[in-house]
C-alpha cells in the first residue's frame, strides 16, 4: 500500500519490536520484503560497527582510561565476515545471515545488501565518504533507490547524510572520529568527513511531508515512513545550501 513494488531498490532501517509479535521473527519480515521487490530488486540495511572506533573516544559506553591501551592493542580491524553489527537492531543482524548478501568494507558504516545489485551497491565504500557520493548510499542515491523506516523515526535515517557531503557543510570535518585500520599494523586513521548524530534530522519531516517527499503509513500502530532518496536528498541539499545547519538544528522534544 505505501508503494513498495517488484524491482526496487531499497534500504531499510527498522525495529522489529515495533511489530509486536512476529511468528518468525526478523525473518518473516526480510523474507517479506524480498518477496515485494523480487529478484530484480536489491534489499540494502545498515551494518554498522560503531566499536570499530578509538576506545580513547568511547562514550556509549566509556571505557576507564587505565583500559584504552589493552583495548587498543587486542582490538580487531572490522572484517566484513565476522564482525558483528552493533546497535542497529535485530533484522540486519538475521539479515547478514542469509545466503548471497554482500557487505561493504567500511570499518564503521558498512552496508549489507542481497538482491540482484547487491554487489554494485557494496563494492566500493571509501573511508572517508561513509555516505557519500561514491558510498553505497550515493550508488543508491544515482540508482533511483528508495528508503523505508519500519517503525523508527527520521533519526534512524542515516541515508540522508548524503546530504551533508553532497552539500559540503563544514561541520563534516570536526568529528575527530578514528577508527581501526589493518595496514602492515593495526592503525587507527582520523576520518577526513564524518557526519555528526542523525538525531535532528526528526525536525524536517514536516518539511518532507509539505513537499510530498515522504509517505507515512501504519500497521497496527506501527509507522512506516517511506521516500524515494534523491527527490528527498535533492531538496535537503537546497536547504542546506540556505542554511548549512538545516539537519542539526536543536532538538524538539514532544
Amino acid at each position: 500500500k505505501i508503494g513498495v513494488t517488484q524491482g526496487m531498490n531499497l534500504i531499510l532501517h527498522s525495529s522489529l519490536s515495533s511489530l509486536g509479535y512476529v511468528v518468525n521473527g526478523a525473518n518473516d519480515v526480510i523474507d517479506a520484503f524480498l518477496e515485494i521487490i523480487g529478484t530484480a530488486g536489491t534489499l540494502l540495511m545498515p551494518s554498522h560497527s560503531g566499536d570499530k572506533t578509538d576506545p580513547a573516544d568511547w562514550k556509549n559506553p566509556p571505557v576507564p582510561k587505565k583500559w584504552v591501551r589493552k583495548i587498543r592493542k587486542h582490538m580487531r580491524p572490522f572484517d566484513p565476515q565476522t564482525t558483528p553489527i552493533r546497535n542497529r537492531g535485530v533484522i540486519p543482524d538475521a539479515f547478514l545471515l542469509y545466503d548471497g548478501v554482500y557487505r561493504s568494507d567500511h570499518p564503521i558504516a558498512s552496508l549489507v545488501a542481497k538482491g540482484k545489485m547487491a554487489k554494485r551497491f557494496t563494492e566500493k565504500h571509501p573511508l572517508h565518504q561513509s555516505e557519500g557520493i561514491n558510498s553505497p548510499i550515493g550508488s543508491l542515491y544515482k540508482h533511483d533507490g528508495y528508503v523505508l523506516s519500519l517503525g523508527v523515526d527520521l533519526s534512524s535515517n542515516t541515508s540522508l547524510h548524503l546530504a551533508e557531503y553532497l552539500a559540503d557543510v563544514p561541520y563534516l570535518r570536526n568529528s575527530g572520529v578514528k577508527v581501526l585500520i589493518k595496514r602492515k599494523k593495526n592503525v587507527f586513521v582520523k576520518l577526513k568527513k564524518y557526519p555528526t548524530s542523525s538525531l535532528g534530522f526528526i525536525n524536517i519531516e514536516k518539511d518532507l511531508l509539505k513537499h510530498k517527499l515522504i509517505k507515512i503509513h501504519k500497521i497496527n500502530g506501527t509507522t512506516i515512513r517511506f521516500m524515494k532518496l534523491k527527490p528527498a536528498i535533492d531538496f535537503i541539499v537546497a536547504q542546506l545550501a540556505k542554511n548549512p545547519h538545516y539537519l542539526v538544528k536543536k532538538i524538539k522534544h514532544k
